[in-house]
């Protein structure tokens, strides 16, 4: 089958430069898709290599003054360069684009997700902030504007499959695989000292700081419980939770009568990305290896250790918590990672500042995005004041 003529020549990646704007880049290279506008927060350099070989409508850097100086470098092309928050959002909302990767890091991803969704464009979603935080103001402008959410990450790409294969019925359990990261089967006492060399070395996955340290405390599962709850409306005591090392099955439904449905593929985010952008086509980018399961042998499962990774209930509690608990439960996170890299903190304070600052979210019913933001901004300054204490000790 062949991908739809309109959706061919119309990809917008948000967060061009990272992680999984660089895989999407690979997959829109291979299937041939023009690619209509680029964005990034700073990284003027490699936007410009991007701009120069994918010759889009559009680019736009956060950074206002990189931004200036993109313009200065790209004035011999008919790209249009756009700067700042606004900027961006008026780039995305003007771009044409029928398709958007939302692969912009951390809560600065949830402007563009919602300046995409009113637009009516497909999101293929690999903003797990964005999801997290305000997924309830994401569907409502997909709704109003009659755009889609296609999920991006490998679980929930997989569980987005399965479901088809219930002829779209929710499913009785949704079942989340976790490679375990660097650390699996290390108790708790022997993470005290890790180095953050130590805990970026995931076994699987290729992937940003943030998101593999956050497989290392399991943190990027208990995002994940909460994703699966926001985007396939399931009760949260219905996902679980499995240990797979060998991050062949992506995760797995469960009908009615108990019959397991699970995704099986090579762990490469290229794939995810590529049936996000030409679904309900299937289509071979030619950059993921087929799986050959007599080589693999045999798969295994366990359950995961909460007392070594206390933070996948922690994510369960933020939950539970509703309101502006799960932008808290983010926050906090985000900014006890940087300060595990950086030194400041030791592996196991990563759970302990997240925990502690999740205490201090106040309940709002049904918050707006001025709350999310709010929430943001204030549960950032309460992990800093408890790494301060920490670090003091």
């Amino acid at each position: 089958m062949t991908i739809n003529d309109n959706n061919k020549s119309t990809v917008a990646v948000l967060g061009s430069t990272g992680s999984i704007g660089v895989q999407s880049l690979e997959v829109a290279r291979s299937l041939g898709l023009k690619v209509a506008l680029l964005t990034a927060n700073k990284s003027a350099a490699a936007l410009e290599a991007q701009a120069r070989e994918f010759m889009p409508r559009a680019v736009a850097l956060a950074d206002e003054n990189e931004a200036a100086a993109l313009k200065t470098s790209l004035a011999d092309t008919d790209i249009k360069v756009y700067g700042g928050a606004e900027g961006a959002e008026e780039a995305i909302k003007s771009c044409g684009a029928k398709t958007a990767v939302v692969a912009v890091t951390g809560i600065a991803g949830l402007a563009s997700a919602i300046a995409a969704a009113e637009s009516g464009m497909r999101l293929a979603m690999a903003n797990k902030e964005a999801i997290i935080t305000a997924a309830d103001h994401i569907f409502r402008a997909l709704g109003k504007s009659g755009g889609e959410l296609i999920p991006v990450d490998s679980e929930h790409s997989a569980v987005w499959r399965c479901i088809k294969a219930l002829d779209g019925k929710k499913p009785s359990a949704v079942i989340l695989t976790a490679s375990g990261g660097p650390f699996y089967g290390r108790t708790r006492a022997s993470l005290e000292n890790v180095t953050p060399q130590e805990a970026l070395a995931h076994p699987t996955w290729r992937m940003g700081p943030r998101i593999t340290i956050d497989s290392a405390t399991m943190m990027n599962k208990g995002f994940e419980v909460i994703e699966a709850v926001r985007l396939f409306g399931v009760p949260s005591d219905s996902v679980k939770v499995l240990i797979h090392r060998q991050s062949i099955i992506h995760s797995m439904v469960e009908d009615a009568d108990g019959a397991i449905f699970a995704q099986l593929g090579a762990p490469d985010m290229r794939m995810c990305i590529a049936y996000a952008l030409t679904y309900p086509d299937c289509r071979d980018t030619g950059l993921t290896g087929r799986l050959n399961l007599a080589e693999i042998g045999t798969l295994t499962f366990a359950q995961p250790d909460m007392v070594a990774f206390p933070l996948l209930d922690t994510a369960r509690r933020a939950l539970d918590m509703g309101g502006v608990a799960p932008a808290y439960l983010n926050a906090a996170d985000e900014v006890a990672v940087n300060a595990f890299i950086g030194g400041k903190i030791g592996f196991n304070d990563i759970s302990d500042v997240v925990a502690e600052t999740l205490e201090k979210a106040p309940p709002v019913g049904e918050p707006s995005l001025d709350d999310i933001y709010s929430a943001d901004a204030e549960a950032r300054r309460e992990a800093e004041s408890v790494i301060w204490r920490i670090v003091a000790l």
